[in-house]
C-alpha cells in the first residue's frame, strides 16, 4: 500500500498545481473575453443608436485610441509627403525645362564650333597657299635679283660699248669733219677780208 501512495502523490501534487494554474489561465481568459463582449456590446449600442452621447456608457479602448493617433500621425504625414511631392514635381519640371534650354544652348554651341572649326581649316588653308605664294613670291624675286644683276652687267656693258661706239663715232666724224675742213682749206685759196 505505501508503495501506491508514493507512486500516486507525486502525481497529484503536479495535477493539483497544474490545474491551478489551468484555473488561473482560464479566469483570466474568462476576464478578457468578457470585457471584449462588453465594448463589443458598446460598439454595437453606438452603432445602433447613432451617436457616442446617446449611450449610456461608454469606455475608451486604449488600443483604439492608439490606432486613432497611430492614424492621425500617418495622415499628418500623408499629406506632408502630398505637399513635397507636389513642389518636388513643380521642381522637376523647373530642372527640365533648365536641361531643355542648356541642351538647345550646348547644340548651338557645337553648330558655332563645328562652323569656327570649319573657318578655321579653311583658313589654315588659305594660309598654307598664301605662305607657298609668298615662298614662289620671294623665290621670283631672288631670280630676278640675280638677272636684273645680270641684265644690269648686260646693259652697262651694252651701253658701255654704245658709248664708246658713240664716242669713236664722234671722234671719227670730228676727225673727218677736221679732216674734210683741213681740205677746204687747202683746196680754196685764202681769201682777204
Amino acid at each position: 500500500m505505501g508503495a501506491g501512495r508514493q507512486a500516486s502523490s507525486p502525481a497529484t501534487v503536479l495535477s493539483k498545481k497544474q490545474a491551478k494554474k489551468e484555473e488561473e489561465r482560464l479566469t483570466r481568459e474568462l476576464q478578457l473575453v468578457t470585457k471584449e463582449r462588453n465594448e463589443l456590446r458598446e460598439r454595437f449600442i453606438y452603432v445602433t443608436e447613432g451617436a457616442r452621447n446617446k449611450r449610456p456608457y461608454y469606455t475608451p479602448n486604449p488600443f483604439y485610441e492608439k490606432l486613432k493617433l497611430k492614424e492621425k500621425e500617418i495622415m499628418s504625414f500623408l499629406h506632408t509627403l502630398e505637399k513635397e511631392n507636389i513642389e518636388a514635381r513643380q521642381n522637376f519640371q523647373e530642372l527640365k525645362n533648365e536641361i531643355n534650354f542648356y541642351s538647345n544652348l550646348h547644340n548651338r554651341l557645337l553648330m558655332q564650333k563645328n562652323l569656327m572649326n570649319k573657318k578655321l581649316v579653311k583658313l589654315k588653308q588659305e594660309n598654307k597657299e598664301a605662305h607657298a605664294d609668298w615662298t614662289i613670291i620671294q623665290q621670283y624675286l631672288v631670280d630676278l635679283n640675280f638677272n636684273d644683276k645680270d641684265e644690269q652687267e648686260e646693259v652697262h656693258s651694252i651701253l658701255q660699248g654704245q658709248q664708246h661706239q658713240d664716242a669713236e663715232s664722234v671722234a671719227r666724224a670730228e676727225i673727218s669733219t677736221a679732216q674734210e675742213e683741213g681740205l677746204l682749206k687747202n683746196e680754196l685759196p685764202l681769201q682777204k677780208p
